[in-house]
C-alpha cells in the first residue's frame, strides 16, 4: 500500500474525546492599535517595495492578528468573526495592503482546523505566523514512488512573501475520490514568480506561485472543504461564512479611512471640490453625510448577520442555506458600497486628491483592486438569489446540500 493510501487523512477513524482547551483572552482590537502608527509610517515603503517591511509583519504577529482564527489547541485565540472583522477594518483604514495581507495570513490559518491535527501542529507550529492560500484548483496531486507530489501554477497568492507555508488547491490524479484538496507546502519548496505589479494593493505580494513536483506529507492536505476537528464556533460554520466577511472587512476599512480623511480635511478647513472649505459647502457636506450613512448601513447589516450566525452555532444550531446566502450577498453589498463611498470621498478631496501622495487616491486604488477579487464578483448574485428565493439548488463550495458537501 502506498504512503498516500496508508496515511489518507479523510478515512473514518474512531471518535476520541479531546480535552477542551480554552483560548487565551486577548483583545486583538486593542493590541493592534499600538501597531497602527507604525503601519502608517511605513505606507510609502510598502508601496515602493511592493511588500510589507519586516517591522510591520512582526507587529501584526505581536498583536495576535495571525492567532485570531487558529484553534486554541494550537495556541490560537478563536476570535469570533465579527471581532476579527473589526481588527481588519482598523488596519485597512490606515493601509489597504497591510490589511489584505492580514486577512489572508490570519484567514488561511483557519484551515489548521481542517488539516489532520498532527499535520496542523507542523504547518502551524508558530501561531504568530500567517500563511497564504489560493483556492482555484489549478494543480495536480500525483503519486510517484508512493509519495505525493504537487504540481501546478497559481496566480494571486497574496501574502506569499510573508508565509512559511502556502496552501494550494490541487486535484488528485490517482484516487477513488478526485475531489480537490488543499495542500500546504513549505514556501521554500515553491517558486514565487514576481508578477504582482499593480497600482492598488501594491504591497500585498500577490504573485504567481508554482510547484514542480514538490513532495507532500499527506497530513499536510485536507479535502476542500472537509470536516473540522476543533469543536468551536469558527469550525461549526461553513468556511466561507467566516472567510468572506473577513475579506469584506478590508474594503470596508479602506472606505472608513477615506471618510475619516475627509472629516480631517473638513475640520482643518481644506478646500474641496469647489471653492471654499468643505465645511462651507452644503453639497459636499450632504454627500459626506450620505456616504457615512451608506457605509454604516452596509457594515451594520453584514455584522448583524455574522453575529447572529456565531450565536446560532454557539448554541448548537446549524446555519440554513438561505441564511448563508444572505451572508454572502451582504459581503458583495458591503464591498460595492465601500467602493462607491471611497469614490465619493476621493471626489470631495478635490484637486489635491489626484496627487500620488494623496491618501484618498491610495484608498481609491486599493478598494478598486480589492473589488476585483473573485469572491466579490457580480456573478455570485444570480445563484445566491436562487437560494435566497427558496429554490433547491446548490452553489458549491459556498452552499451545498448535506449529501453534496465538498
Amino acid at each position: 500500500m502506498s504512503t498516500y493510501d496508508a496515511r489518507e487523512p479523510d478515512v473514518a477513524r474512531p471518535m476520541t474525546r479531546r480535552p477542551v482547551v480554552e483560548p487565551p483572552r486577548v483583545d486583538v482590537a486593542a493590541t493592534v492599535e499600538d501597531a497602527l502608527p507604525l503601519i502608517g509610517r511605513a505606507v510609502g515603503e510598502i508601496r515602493a517595495e511592493r511588500r510589507l517591511p519586516a517591522n510591520v509583519e512582526g507587529a501584526l504577529g505581536a498583536a495576535g492578528v495571525n492567532r485570531m482564527l487558529l484553534p486554541a489547541r494550537l495556541g490560537g485565540l478563536e476570535t469570533p468573526t465579527a471581532l476579527a472583522m473589526d481588527v481588519i477594518e482598523r488596519i485597512a483604514a490606515v493601509d489597504g495592503s497591510t490589511a489584505w495581507c492580514a486577512v489572508i495570513g490570519a484567514g488561511s490559518n483557519l484551515f489548521a482546523g481542517y488539516l489532520p491535527e498532527p499535520g496542523a501542529r507542523e504547518v502551524f507550529a508558530d501561531p504568530d505566523r500567517g500563511t497564504a492560500t489560493m483556492f482555484a484548483p489549478l494543480g495536480t496531486l500525483d503519486v510517484v514512488d508512493d509519495v505525493l507530489h504537487l504540481r501546478g501554477r497559481w496566480p494571486f497568492v497574496s501574502n506569499c512573501l510573508h508565509a512559511d507555508w502556502i496552501g494550494l488547491v490541487a486535484v488528485p490524479t490517482r484516487k477513488r475520490d478526485s475531489r480537490p484538496r488543499l495542500v500546504f507546502a513549505p514556501a521554500d519548496d515553491l517558486v514565487i514568480e514576481d508578477t504582482w505589479d499593480t497600482v492598488g494593493l501594491s504591497g500585498t505580494g500577490s504573485h504567481h506561485v508554482s510547484a514542480h513536483g514538490v513532495a507532500v506529507d499527506p497530513d499536510h492536505t485536507c479535502a476542500f472543504v472537509g470536516d473540522a476537528w476543533p469543536d468551536a464556533p469558527l469550525w461549526r460554520m461553513p468556511v466561507f461564512s467566516v472567510i468572506l466577511p473577513l475579506l469584506a472587512a478590508a474594503p470596508l476599512g479602506i472606505a472608513r479611512g477615506a471618510l475619516d480623511e475627509i472629516a480631517r480635511q473638513t475640520r482643518e478647513g481644506r478646500a474641496g471640490v469647489r471653492r471654499g472649505d468643505l465645511a462651507a459647502d452644503p453639497l459636499a457636506m450632504a454627500d459626506y453625510a450620505a456616504a457615512e450613512s451608506r457605509l454604516h448601513a452596509a457594515r451594520s447589516g453584514l455584522l448583524r448577520l455574522v453575529r447572529d450566525a456565531h450565536d446560532q452555532v454557539s448554541s448548537g444550531g446549524r446555519l440554513e442555506r438561505r441564511q448563508l446566502a444572505r451572508i454572502y450577498l451582504a459581503n458583495l453589498h458591503a464591498t460595492d458600497t465601500a467602493v462607491e463611498v471611497t469614490a465619493i470621498a476621493h471626489r470631495l478631496g478635490g484637486g489635491a486628491a489626484v496627487g500620488t501622495d494623496s491618501p484618498l487616491l491610495r484608498a481609491l486604488d486599493d478598494v478598486l483592486a480589492a473589488r476585483q477579487h473573485y469572491q466579490f464578483a457580480n456573478d455570485h448574485r444570480a445563484p445566491l438569489g436562487k437560494v435566497l428565493a427558496g429554490l433547491d439548488v446548490d452553489y458549491p463550495p459556498y452552499i451545498t446540500s448535506p449529501s453534496g458537501a465538498p
